[in-house]
């Protein structure tokens, strides 16, 4: 008689004996077995699918069959797949790939039916034939040389296409934007032969918007470099809106929106603009001459840019020709040639020392009109211009303006004559007492008494200066720093500075003498750029400090002015 006891333990025993804690029939290449599947299941593709394991980047296999079966595009598969050959495109390599892995395998090789989107770049390079024929029809009519490709996407879908190239794709893979660029880039190599596609100082940029689906073109200005000599007076150098309509065009200017009728801008511009095929020019010169000065000897230099050309080179020294032809003598260009941006900010920032020929009259001054001449300028750092020591302070909001002491005022007092005193009423009288700062008390005779006290008396004149005089200031001003306060003819569109400014040179003097006593002095100067000439003459009421009419005691009327040379180049 069997125990049930005992046979009951014995079944429990051979249980745990299966479960292989005790077992008998134990091998020593159980656990090389179980490591041999272990390996086969990891090589299984199906594993993949299952996101059970860590997909490897390309190139591996297994990452190139990611990159399938996440519906990756031919371009895109070229570009991340690591596996491009040399000159190969991205097209190719990609195609290349796809039928290297999906051999075999019905459900790769129709994988992009499934997933018609790709997740890197959204099928942009589907589009890059569409994109590449609207910049072929864009650049119809420029005669262009240099081109260069941009393109404009969204921050979100950049950033999307980094996340997921960084984690599938093979390391240094060109990233999404760039290869588009290139991939357009090579197919307008093909169609535009005689056009160099560059990275940098391109004639034409074109902006692709891939969100929309079209092309922008930035279109690189023209610059030509020059010298003009303007031989009449009354000629702008740029243009000058009229100051009744703005600019808008009314009867006063007829309907030309221009103050003057012609500019030195204007007779360069217009002719060249047409050679250039382009929309509008701007004017940029060394300087600038008032509109009543000629500018002769070796001229002034001046950049001319034209915006939005349709060609970028022309035959310089026909446009030279154009130009001086219908100028009619009023101005003339030399020394025409090809420029460039950078070249614009040299000609205007360029500090080129000037030389001027001035002729003035010399008149009788007054010792009222001499102390205004010789009032002295508050000169505080604050207050007077540093070249070439740092930028203008800053100014805020609220911060109280620059106020230089001003030079002492002309103030005209009004002669009172005693018959139009007394048809006036006593109360006009006591206003006037008021006003003229003088006893306002009795009748109406005390009253008119008290006014014509107040009449100046005879203007006594100083004696005016001799030959030899004018001639010694002239000379002496060679090499004297000028303190000028910015002109009143000019102070509402510049900044209440007081400048600092050296006459370098005088020269040539010459002083006429009339049958009628008048004098006139004529004479060239060499002064600092910047200099305020005219205003060096007359001293302009003590602005400009010393001046010749303060160091020869008498009023200096300037006739006119003429630019000699500017010494630049």
């Amino acid at each position: 008689m069997v125990d049930e006891s005992t046979q009951d333990d014995d079944e429990d025993w051979m249980k745990y004996a299966n479960s292989g804690f005790g077992s008998t029939d134990y091998s020593l290449w159980d656990d090389a077995q179980e490591s041999e599947v272990e390996e086969e299941h990891l090589e299984e593709p199906e594993q993949l699918e299952e996101h059970t394991e860590e997909i490897p980047r390309a190139p591996s296999p297994a990452g190139l069959k990611h990159l399938l079966r996440m519906g990756t595009c031919n371009p895109c598969l070229g570009r991340l797949g690591g596996k491009r050959s040399f000159q190969q495109t991205d097209e190719a390599s990609g195609q290349q790939i796809r039928d290297t892995i999906s051999e075999g395998n019905q459900r790769l090789i129709n994988i992009r039916s499934e997933i018609p989107l790709c997740p890197f770049c959204e099928n942009l390079f589907e589009e890059a034939e569409l994109l590449t024929d609207v910049i072929e029809d864009s650049l119809q009519g420029y005669d262009i040389e240099k081109l260069q490709i941009g393109a404009r996407f969204p921050k979100d879908q950049i950033e999307h296409e980094e996340g997921i190239r960084k984690q599938y794709a093979a390391g240094g893979s060109d990233a999404l934007k760039p290869s588009l660029v290139k991939t357009i880039s090579t197919m307008l190599n093909e169609r535009l032969k005689d056009v160099t596609i560059v990275n940098d100082k391109p004639d034409i940029l074109a902006l692709i918007d891939v969100l929309t689906l079209t092309v922008t073109l930035d279109v690189r200005s023209a610059y030509i470099y020059g010298r003009y000599k303007k031989h009449e007076r009354g000629i702008p150098q740029t243009r000058w809106p009229c100051r009744a309509c703005k600019g808008r065009g009314c009867a006063k200017c007829d309907n030309t929106g221009q103050q003057y009728p012609s500019s030195v801008q204007d007779l360069i511009g217009n002719p060249i603009i047409e050679l250039f095929d382009g929309q509008e020019h701007a004017f940029h010169g060394m300087g600038r001459e008032d509109i009543d000065v000629r500018c002769l000897g070796r001229g002034r230099p001046f950049v001319l840019e034209i915006k939005e050309p349709k060609r970028w080179d022309i035959d310089y020294e026909d446009a030279m020709k154009l130009v001086n032809e219908q100028a009619n003598g009023s101005i003339e260009v030399t020394d025409v040639r090809r420029s460039n941006r950078s070249e614009v900010v040299r000609v205007k920032d360029t500090p080129a020392e000037k030389s001027y020929t001035i002729r003035f009259l010399v008149e009788p001054l007054s010792k009222p009109e001499l102390d205004v001449l010789t009032a002295p300028l508050d000169l505080t750092e604050e207050d007077v211009q540093k070249r070439g020591r740092g930028r203008r302070k800053h100014r805020r909001r609220g911060d109280k303006k620059d106020n230089p002491k001003k030079p002492l005022e002309r103030v005209e007092v009004t002669i009172l004559e005693e018959s139009e005193l007394k048809k006036m009423k006593k109360a006009e009288l006591v206003e006037l007492c008021i006003e003229r700062n003088c006893s306002e008390k009795g009748v109406k005779a005390d009253l008119i008494a008290s006014l014509l006290a107040t009449n100046p008396g005879p203007v006594e004149f100083l004696p005016l200066p001799d030959e030899e005089t004018i001639l010694n200031i002239i000379d002496k001003l060679e090499g004297v720093n000028l303190a000028q306060r910015t002109p009143e003819r000019v102070a509402h569109r510049r900044a209440d500075l007081v400048r600092r400014r050296r006459v370098i040179e005088t020269r040539d003097a010459n002083v006429e003498v009339s049958d009628s006593g008048e004098i006139s002095v004529e004479f060239t100067l060499r002064c600092e750029s910047g200099t305020y000439v005219k205003e060096t003459i007359h001293g302009d009421d003590g602005r400009t400090q010393p001046s010749i009419a303060s160091l020869i005691k008498a009023k200096c009327t300037v006739e006119w002015l003429d630019v000699g040379d500017i010494h630049a180049d």
